[in-house]
């Protein structure tokens, strides 16, 4: 197997008090040094000296992966070339041109969606893609639904990350194929699909859905009344934000920060999450039940439904403010693993178990669709009183007690 790694001689330091950076090559137990332009000084290595400027092992990278995409094309696990041979191919200017990068792509992919939410994990899924194809290089032309299968088998015991991990490397090889390909005039550079690959899928209700007594207890904590710089502390904070999320039919951190429309009865707003791939763009007309009109309006923006936008640089930060909150009530009240989607996951389950509100109807709560309702919903024009009553059943049940 070739492999590549940056380097100094440690007997070669120049005359400047620098050393030359040579790429070691090794192939077939035979080791040659290919030179570069790029020196470094004590302070760019180790004690050992090792290279440790981060900038410069990343301009190592990018030479080694042109010189991988050179010899891709040589198939050097079957055709027997000396290793000699094989550096006056990466040295020239030939090589396998027509292979497309898919971690070369996915970064690219990553500054152009730098606002997307969860792109953190999209980064953790190429990292962890990397790390079971044992290199920073990965064609397109390698990940195949038998690839997929064995990074399944990689990421077993992991099951939340084989859930997460595995749905965005298939996004990205999507992505990536909508890029490349254009089938209207016959242009096809990724060949291969994943249309027949399935990824797995992880119940997360289970782990997020709470008891009626959890949320009825969350709802009973009185505020602690700590201030952090002149502020609501986060464990307050995420208090609120949860009661929100519940009585607005599972409202996220991302709707609760962008949201713009509210008449005094009605919060409208399209959902973050999925309105840039959905016709309607996943409108939402949430009526604001009277137990929660008060708590609405503490949070009232002058810009925007609620202010938090005025305390947040980002939505992540609103959320990530949320969760460390939601850790100390979870403390107090003896719930583990409690999540702000767990008012989400836990209105839905709730809904349907304990009031008996049907599927469907929990499933337009949700701001979900259905893909066999979708050539139908073409033709209606969408109603939200059915849901927002659903809603209020709801929490009728919850917090007064009348349970029918």
């Amino acid at each position: 197997m070739a492999t590549f790694k940056p380097t100094i001689f440690k007997d070669r330091q120049r005359e400047d008090k620098t050393w030359n950076v040579t790429i070691r090559f090794t192939h077939d137990r035979k080791t040659r040094y290919l030179s570069t332009t790029m020196y470094v000084t004590k302070k760019d290595l180790t004690a050992s000296l090792k290279i440790k400027n981060q900038q410069i092992l990343d301009r190592c990278d990018m030479l080694i992966r042109e010189y991988r995409k050179k010899i891709d094309g040589l198939f050097l696990e079957v055709n027997d070339m000396d290793i000699d041979s094989i550096i006056e191919v990466m040295k020239s200017d030939k090589g396998n041109k027509s292979e497309i990068d898919f971690v070369e792509f996915s970064h690219k992919w990553f500054d152009k969606h730098s606002e997307l939410k969860g792109l953190k994990n999209y980064r953790s899924a190429l990292n962890s893609f990397c790390l079971f194809m044992g290199r920073s290089i990965i064609y397109c032309s390698e990940i195949t639904a038998k690839t997929m299968k064995s990074y399944e088998e990689f990421l077993s015991g992991k099951e939340r990350a084989k859930s997460l991990y595995i749905s965005k490397i298939v996004k990205l090889f999507n992505e990536a194929r909508e890029y490349y390909n254009d089938e209207e005039n016959d242009i096809i550079r990724i060949k291969n699909s994943l249309s027949k690959y399935k990824p797995p899928k992880m119940n997360v209700a289970e782990k997020r859905a709470l008891t009626v007594d959890d949320i009825r207890r969350i709802f009973a904590l009185p505020y602690s009344g700590i201030k952090v710089k002149g502020k609501q502390c986060r464990r307050d904070l995420a208090l609120d934000c949860f009661k929100l999320s519940f009585c607005l039919m599972g409202m996220n951190s991302a709707d609760l920060y962008n949201a713009t429309d509210y008449d005094g009865e009605y919060i409208t707003y399209c959902r973050t999450k999925t309105k840039d791939r959905r016709n309607d763009h996943a409108k939402m007309v949430v009526r604001v039940h009277p137990m929660i009109k008060e708590l609405v309006d503490k949070y009232k923006g002058e810009e925007r439904v609620f202010n938090f936008h005025e305390r947040f640089s980002s939505m992540a930060d609103l959320n990530r403010s949320i969760n460390i909150g939601l850790k100390e009530i979870g403390k107090e009240l003896g719930i583990e693993n409690i999540q702000f989607y767990s008012a989400r996951h836990s209105m839905a389950t709730i809904a349907i178990n304990d009031v008996r509100i049907d599927k469907w109807t929990v499933n337009e709560m949700l701001c979900h669709t259905d893909l066999s309702m979708k050539v139908t919903d073409l033709y209606i024009k969408k109603d939200f009183t059915p849901i927002n009553e659903a809603n209020f059943r709801l929490l009728e049940y919850m917090f007064s007690c009348e349970k029918k």
